[in-house]
């Protein structure tokens, strides 16, 4: 049975970490917080060795079972990633995770991460046998009806209390974006409250974090881009970039709009109304038309292509290829604000 990244709070790995582990889903707040606790908890177990494997490798699988076959080197134990980029698996690589899941070497620990997997793979063996064993998690995003709840979660679980009105101000400003959730609870986490005011952060003290951490976002570079407002989103893309924000923040949170685009644009296609389609995925209201302009000026076709683009971007942070990676997210930015895609994919 899967566990819901939400619910997951990493003490199941507290003594050791089990020999595979998926980490499924589309939410990026979850998939680098519980992929971090992994790394963190197999360091502190004494897994000193680390190799990042891709699923646009060739010859992934042979590399795999070598991995499996092969003892760490000096006897040290070796934490393995598998990053998966796809919905689905070639045969070779099913049987290689096939044979990892059912023998796994004792001196080395396996995450596999990436999307949700399509249907097909829900049959996989190996898939079967990490869910017999709860050593799947899903990480979803919060729904919007229950995002207010998580929040709650979230800032009991830092020890933050705040009045309500500040903790309204933290809801409405983050608008069930995990992402900038999280942002907003690490610089809260800086505060001291005023012993003369009290334990509880107030309004302005939240106010005033709130007003820092919306100065220069990456998902303002999205909105930017669905408004087509380029010379905004040129200048935003430069500061950001001058700033030292990582070009993996901003590629994660271009992705996961186009995601919600190309799902919404497929809908359209299909005959569904622009408001059951947006109605379906949850868009937060305040976000609807930004949406809905987005997803009427963009065909599928181009969609697909830019999130394509945010692979050969994933794969050039990695270090796959020379080229800047910031200029690789302006591209997108620029063909999400429906300019012609000029480079070849």
């Amino acid at each position: 049975m899967a566990v819901k990244a939400s619910e997951f709070d990493g003490r199941q790995w507290g003594s050791s970490l089990p020999p595979v582990t998926a980490l499924l889903g589309d939410e990026p707040f979850f998939i680098t917080r519980t992929g971090d606790l992994w790394r963190q908890m197999g360091k502190d177990q004494g897994f000193t060795e680390r190799l990042v494997l891709d699923q646009t490798e060739s010859d992934l699988a042979n590399r795999l079972l070598s991995e499996l076959d092969a003892l760490s080197l000096f006897a040290d134990q070796t934490l393995v990633e598998l990053r998966l980029t796809k919905t689905t698996l070639d045969n070779s690589l099913r049987e290689a995770l096939d044979r990892w899941t059912q023998n796994p070497p004792e001196d080395k620990r396996l995450l596999i991460s990436g999307p949700k997997l399509g249907k097909s793979e829900t049959s996989s063996n190996w898939l079967q046998t990490l869910q017999a064993a709860a050593a799947v998690i899903e990480a979803t995003t919060v729904p919007a009806y229950q995002f207010a709840k998580w929040l709650d979660t979230e800032l009991e679980s830092h020890k933050i209390e705040m009045h309500q009105d500040a903790r309204s101000a933290v809801q409405m400003h983050t608008e069930g974006n995990l992402l900038a959730a999280g942002q907003v609870i690490e610089r809260l986490k800086l505060i001291q409250p005023d012993l003369i005011e009290g334990p509880r952060l107030s309004l302005d003290q939240v106010l005033d974090v709130l007003t820092q951490s919306a100065r220069h976002t990456v998902y303002d570079l999205v909105d930017l881009a669905m408004k087509s407002d380029v010379p905004g989103l040129n200048r935003l893309t430069d500061l950001l970039r001058a700033e030292g924000v990582e070009a993996m923040s901003a590629l994660w949170a271009i992705s996961r709009e186009l995601d919600i685009l190309l799902q919404i644009r497929y809908r359209l296609d299909q005959g569904e109304s622009v408001k059951q389609a947006i109605g379906s995925l949850r868009v937060w209201r305040s976000r609807e038309g930004l949406v809905r302009g987005a997803a009427n000026r963009l065909s599928l076709m181009q969609l697909r292509k830019l999130l394509t683009l945010c692979h050969d971007t994933d794969r050039t942070i990695k270090g796959a290829a020379q080229e800047p990676a910031w200029s690789m997210i302006k591209d997108i930015l620029l063909g999400l604000a429906g300019y012609p895609m000029t480079r070849q994919i």
